[in-house]
């Protein structure tokens, strides 16, 4: 299994610190609704604002055409941050091999079988 960052357009994403805001799953696309954390590789990256760690965008990581979607684990418990904004967790493993991957967090646990994934977003 290969890593996320040589997938194409995720390889300026840190995923492991990214926010989960959302998952939506219909027969066109598995999406993640993210508040992704940029590196400094990432076109759209700025100094981090005062109170933050790093540069945030929000885009949606977007598995097209799906042929098989497995969830192992899907837990999906909201964890509210101190102003009250909701998020699940992090992507915190990301794995692949041509057409599969493996992703799993405090979300859950999920395969796909899929066009290659895309982020989609500003």
């Amino acid at each position: 299994m290969r890593a996320y960052p040589e997938l194409p357009g995720l390889e300026a994403l840190f995923l492991e610190d990214s926010y989960v805001l959302g998952v939506r799953e219909d027969t066109s696309d598995l999406c993640f609704e993210l508040e992704a954390v940029l590196t400094e590789d990432h076109p759209r990256w700025s100094p981090p604002k005062p109170g933050e760690q790093y540069a945030y965008l929000r885009v949606d990581l977007v598995f097209p055409n799906p042929r098989r979607v497995e969830w192992l684990e899907r837990t999906m418990r909201p964890i509210p941050d101190p102003s009250g904004i909701v998020d699940y967790g992090n992507i915190d493993s990301f794995e692949w091999e041509t057409r599969h991957y493996e992703l799993s967090g405090e979300w859950g646990h999920v395969r796909i079988e899929s066009d290659p994934p895309v982020i989609v977003g500003p």
